[in-house]
């Protein structure tokens, strides 16, 4: 019996070596048992136009189904994978795009099966810049015995910016509020500007100083005339 396993040796090493060498090669490369997953794979967007504004945007993700070897579909989810949207050449209104296989980039050696929804629709309208006025938001009282007068912003008015139907409304623009609660002299403030929509945006710093003067009330008492004292 042992000569019989002895016979040719080298040979059936040699046959041994190579299908496990094939068994590895095979596997290295399949990633062993076949595995589907379903990501929710985000969608970007690209090129948008310039003094365009996207108003309503598609979903944020897409249920999107991939298969392949065990091994690489497992990591799929930490690769980072997008959908791009390409919205160079796009114009205003509602616009959709047909989502296909080949737009979710995903390792070789998979597939991707489904997706789900297959198009996704947004809306762009025109950017609109206007000029607005400040309006200062002033809270509370001054101490007893003083008064406050008109609030000034510093600068008046401000520019502002978002889509056309957002902005062509707007008339003026208010502060974050100022308090002189029990103030007893002129306040002073920097504050924030309060955004009327979040597609609204400021061009440059959202800030402005508001002066509220304060005064005492024996100061605003004008003095009595000669001669007019005992009528």
């Amino acid at each position: 019996m042992l000569s019989v396993l002895k016979k040719n040796l080298p040979l059936k090493l040699f046959s041994l070596f190579l299908a496990l060498f094939l068994w590895v090669v095979i596997n290295r490369g399949t990633g062993g048992r076949e595995m589907e997953i379903s990501l929710g794979i985000p969608i970007v967007l690209h090129n948008l136009p310039s003094e365009m504004e996207v108003v309503k945007g598609p979903v944020e993700r897409t249920d999107v189904r991939i298969s392949g070897p065990r091994r690489i579909v497992a990591r799929i989810s930490r690769m980072g994978i997008t959908i791009p949207l390409d919205l160079s050449g796009a114009v205003e209104g509602v616009t959709t795009f047909e989502l296909y296989p080949g737009d979710v980039r995903v390792p070789e050696q998979t597939t991707v099966r489904r997706i789900s929804p297959s198009s996704v629709s947004l809306k762009l309208e025109m950017t609109l810049q206007r000029r607005l006025h400040v309006v200062p938001v002033v809270k509370g009282e001054p101490s007893k015995g003083f008064v406050a007068g008109d609030p000034v912003s510093d600068p008046a008015t401000i520019e502002i910016r978002g889509p056309r139907s957002q902005v062509r409304p707007l008339h003026s623009v208010m502060t974050a509020p100022v308090i002189i609660e029990g103030a007893v002299a002129t306040v002073k403030m920097k504050v924030s500007l309060v955004r009327p929509d979040h597609m609204v945006r400021v061009v440059g710093k959202p800030m402005v100083t508001v002066t509220v003067p304060i005064t005492h009330v024996k100061d605003k008492i004008p003095p009595s005339k000669p001669g007019s004292k005992g009528k």
